[in-house]
């Protein structure tokens, strides 16, 4: 079906980019394009395309079915999602962003571009996590302000075949041993060439855990680093034979995979999370911020946290929160501010876990946080012990269950995100949870979070 350019908002194909791309093809570096769309889960969906082809589908959309933001990680279609029976299985159209083209630097003379999802008559599709973040980016643009991002995600590698790791116990910020080096210096090596400033990595808290962090960005581009980051990690990683995974708890007994998001608002040149003459450095703005995230961490956590397996890392004494607090530097607290007393000053969200979608991760913080700042909401005090102790400030969930609940009730949440994201992602949550209840026994009982099954992993560990 061919449509018109003007079906469609193009903003993205410049000239100059669109030029550099075509002496690409034309010089012979890239032969084929992925055009990538982010899934709810933030696996990337993706069509390659010969480079021939390139151009007009920049012009006219590639058609991409709207059904896979309904996939659960299996790729089984959760019904009542309102992207399936509901529009008879249907196409959407990708437009590229010709910012995000991206040669791939471990796969033969390709490149990757991320694209955005729009119905026929050229509206945005607004189940599509990385358009929401736009619109929240948009409307924090409005108040004056730009949002500087970075993540931390955790992961575990193993190999393909024995599913063991390569050092045994706990080698945290040790050496890394000779069979995963391979594999790790071409991550650390490719990354920076589609985009990633990787700045540090080590050994983590459990057999074959590793952290890769990168440089904080701006805005949307952050989330697009970390879509790149855990997805290229994975295929890099099955070149070497290996398998790296971001499920949140892969064994009972060994370290959960978190994923940390650090966050400030900035004004110009200037950081408005920075206050020096507070004496814990912060802003009125900062701590209305995170007073907005705290508000609303019972319904962030479903959106998170969002499998039933990421629930067993919110353990005590796990350097995972339990329940909804800050603290000045308190690595046991839900958010933990990072109060340097200059320009560095930022929140460190703590809920997040490895499994989860960055786009949804900056969506979510993004709709609290403005809450926060347009109703001036004061935190309570700080943590200055280990929250674990504490009996009085209230309990995160403990179940995906509950925690959906949550977000069904947050009525400034749902309209930040909107009802048809919502209606997408609680349909699809509550068609995994059914989906769990029929292969585990003991799912309902409490028991269930104290270990982790057969199951979860078979269902989790090579894809998320």
């Amino acid at each position: 079906m061919s449509l018109s350019v003007k079906a469609f908002p193009v903003t993205s194909p410049k000239t100059n980019v669109l030029a550099a791309i075509q002496q690409l093809f034309k010089n012979g570096t890239v032969e084929f394009v992925r055009f990538e769309q982010p899934d709810t889960h933030g696996i990337s969906r993706f069509k390659t395309v010969p480079a021939r082809h390139f151009e007009s589908f920049t012009q006219k959309g590639l058609n991409f079915p709207l059904p896979t933001l309904g996939l659960d990680v299996q790729g089984a279609t959760a019904p009542n999602t309102g992207v399936l029976e509901e529009i008879c299985f249907g196409d959407a159209y990708l437009l590229p962003d010709l910012e995000t083209f991206q040669i791939l630097p471990w796969a033969d003379k390709t490149a990757r571009v991320i694209g955005q999802p729009y119905y026929l008559d050229g509206t945005p599709v607004p189940t599509s996590s990385r358009q929401i973040v736009k619109a929240l980016l948009a409307e924090l643009e409005q108040l004056g302000y730009r949002l500087l991002t970075g993540f931390e995600y955790e992961f575990y590698l193993v190999d393909e075949v024995t599913r063991q790791a390569s050092f045994p116990g706990i080698q945290l910020f040790g050496r890394l041993p000779r069979q995963d080096e391979g594999v790790i210096y071409e991550i650390l090596r490719s990354l920076p060439a589609v985009g990633v400033d990787i700045i540090t990595a080590d050994l983590e808290y459990g057999p074959g855990q590793i952290e890769i962090n990168f440089a904080p960005a701006w805005g949307l581009d952050s989330a697009d680093q970390a879509f790149t980051f855990k997805n290229a990690v994975k295929e890099i990683a099955h070149r070497h034979g290996k398998i790296a995974s971001f499920m949140t708890k892969p064994w009972i007994d060994q370290s959960a995979s978190g994923c940390h998001f650090n966050q400030s608002l900035w004004q110009g040149k200037n950081s408005a999370f920075f206050d020096r003459d507070d004496p814990d450095g912060l802003s009125a703005v900062a701590r209305h911020y995170l007073a907005g995230q705290l508000a609303h961490a019972p319904a962030l956590t479903a959106l998170i946290a969002p499998t039933i397996n990421c629930w067993k890392r919110f353990q005590p004494n796990a350097f995972a929160p339990t329940n909804i607090t800050w603290g000045i530097d308190n690595r046991t607290t839900a958010i933990r501010v990072k109060a340097l007393k200059d320009e560095r000053t930022h929140i460190e969200n703590r809920l997040g876990t490895g499994s989860n979608n960055p786009y949804i991760v900056m969506a979510a913080m993004l709709a609290a946080g403005l809450d926060g700042i347009k109703r001036k909401l004061e935190p309570p005090a700080p943590i200055q012990i280990v929250a674990d102790s504490l009996s009085e400030p209230p309990p995160l969930p403990t179940r995906l269950e509950t925690a959906l609940d949550a977000l069904e009730q947050d009525v400034v949440i749902r309209e930040a995100l909107g009802e048809p994201f919502i209606h997408l992602f609680v349909g699809l949550k509550r068609f995994e949870i059914e989906k769990a209840k029929a292969a585990i026994a003991n799912y309902d009982n409490p028991e269930f979070l104290n270990q982790v099954t057969d199951w979860e992993r078979q269902e989790f560990f090579d894809v998320l």
